[in-house]
């Protein structure tokens, strides 16, 4: 297999200093300071696996930590190109006896995939996924990573993301050691978040609730919003890559140059009516169909509009991919 080596050390999440005490650990291990850094092989890499541009420049090494809260690109596949990736965790003044785990917890939502019968006693039986992917420990130090595809939550998935602080279309990607050898339940945690993105394509968009496409031309209304008040649309994007030259990156509202690397997940809310279509759809809406925020919040206009209203969320970065949902006031 061949690997392109990319090198990764990460900060702590939790940093405590403890003293060595009796002989319940060896004498080379001081407990203090403890400190674990990743080396990352990729499997197969595509061109291009970069990190968020908040921290440039810096080439991560295992003697040079990257920045807290830096965040590794890496390419949205499954079982194909980038596919996996090998960590290795490199561990300072404690054993390395090292567990891995990945979050949010793969299969948090419960099953959902179900046995297939052909018949009363003949039934396939397939593996439920996760979209966090998986990790598989290879040995003590290392372990596989391999990607579930473009991550999204809902459910018990969503809750435990949003404690953690993990956006939607990230995982997280955590190394526990022993840190104190008289309390063997105690551990010092390192991490790295990982944002997947489409390598060459667009985000996908999210709208909930939203009006089904499949068949097309269904216009049938996804909620009722009485005249005047307000209902919480829920909405995101994922998997915009990040711009790799001056030109793709482009310039802010200000006109000053976006950072090389940066990825574009931003939204837009817009409001149209049924007989305008998509195109009519206007950011933050009006006051004929109603008003939505920048977060999703939509206030149906006083009076019952002529034409339905209808929501759109699109990608800031790609305006043409869109979810949209058809909406009653009454």
């Amino acid at each position: 297999m061949k690997l392109c080596i990319k090198l990764l050390a990460i900060t702590v999440l939790f940093a405590a200093t403890f003293s060595l005490i009796g002989c319940a650990g060896p004498a080379s291990f001081s407990y203090k300071n403890i400190g674990i850094g990743f080396s990352v092989q990729c499997s197969d890499c595509p061109a291009g696996e970069f990190y968020n541009p908040a921290y440039p420049p810096f080439t991560p090494t295992v003697a040079g930590a990257a920045p807290a809260g830096s965040v590794l690109y890496m390419v949205n596949a499954s079982g194909g190109e980038g596919g996996a990736n090998l960590f290795t965790a490199v561990v300072t003044n404690a054993p390395a006896n090292v567990t891995w785990n990945i979050y949010p917890t793969p299969n948090l939502a419960g099953i959902t995939t179900y046995p297939t019968c052909s018949s009363a006693t003949t039934c396939t039986i397939t593996e439920n996924t996760s979209p966090v992917g998986n990790i598989n420990t290879a040995s003590g130090t290392t372990a596989y990573y391999l990607t579930g595809g473009l991550p999204t939550y809902s459910g018990a998935a969503l809750l435990q993301a949003q404690a953690m602080g993990i956006p939607q279309g990230d995982v997280l990607i955590t190394a526990s050691v022993p840190s104190d050898p008289s309390n063997p339940t105690a551990t010092y945690t390192a991490s790295q978040l990982i944002q997947m993105y489409n390598l060459g394509g667009n985000p996908s968009v999210t709208l909930i609730p939203k009006t089904p496409t499949n068949p097309s031309g269904i216009t049938t209304s996804v909620v009722t919003v009485p005249r005047g008040t307000s209902f919480q649309f829920t909405g995101y994007a994922v998997g915009a890559p990040p711009c790799t030259t001056t030109a793709a990156c482009g310039k802010d509202s200000s006109g000053n140059p976006i950072p090389l690397y940066t990825t574009d997940n931003t939204v837009i809310w817009e409001v149209g009516s049924t007989s305008g279509g998509v195109a009519s759809a206007v950011a933050g809406g009006s006051s004929t169909y109603g008003k939505i925020t920048s977060t999703g919040l939509y206030t149906a206009p006083t009076s019952i509009p002529a034409s339905q209203p209808i929501i759109v969320l699109a990608a800031h970065a790609a305006p043409t991919v869109t979810n949209v949902a058809y909406i009653t006031v009454n």
